[in-house]
């Protein structure tokens, strides 16, 4: 397998980003949640959203993976969003791949970038919501450390209730 470069993203890799993600919910979560709403996915308008994202400056800009030419995968990382998280708890919001870069070391890889942009921000604890039945991703975070906290949400996306577990770690408990 050809080297992947792990960068930070730049705004004209928010198309190949948006695509990426896409493809990545398309795949991991067939069968977890209803095909309708990983077929109304649109790589156009999550490149917007990562795109308006990044020039805010409201969320540290995107890690991706690239080989050559081509952008394989990405991961994104920031202070938690949740109510009950200190301002020392990372998150890490989005870890993808597509389908046949997965078992190559790539998520991982992608991983520690998202591990050292947080420590490098001071935060000293990480969290990740994963899909209560997504079992590939639960068991990578907990290989990586992370175990679950006890905390459950249900999100909904396009009326679809989505039920999620946290999982928790501190930083220097955490695989790099």
């Amino acid at each position: 397998m050809p080297t992947a470069e792990i960068r930070r993203a730049t705004e004209t890799d928010m198309p190949a980003l948006g695509a990426v993600h896409v493809a990545a919910w398309q795949w991991a979560y067939r069968g977890l949640m209803p095909d309708t709403v990983l077929d109304a996915m649109d790589a156009g308008r999550r490149a917007e959203g990562w795109t308006r994202l990044v020039r805010e400056g409201t969320v540290p800009q995107p890690h991706v993976a690239v080989i050559g030419p081509e952008m394989v995968g990405f991961s994104h990382a920031g202070t938690s969003r949740d109510h009950d998280a200190g301002p020392q708890t990372g998150e890490v919001t989005s870890l993808y791949l597509r389908a046949h870069d997965v078992g190559t070391g790539l998520g991982r890889r992608l991983w520690e970038a998202a591990l050292d942009q947080l420590r490098g921000s001071q935060h000293t604890e990480v969290s990740v919501w994963v899909l209560e039945t997504n079992v590939r991703g639960r068991r990578f975070y907990e290989r990586m450390g992370l175990v679950p906290d006890g905390a459950a949400r249900t999100e909904v996306l396009n009326g679809s209730p989505l039920a999620e577990v946290r999982y928790r770690a501190p930083l220097a408990g955490t695989t790099h």
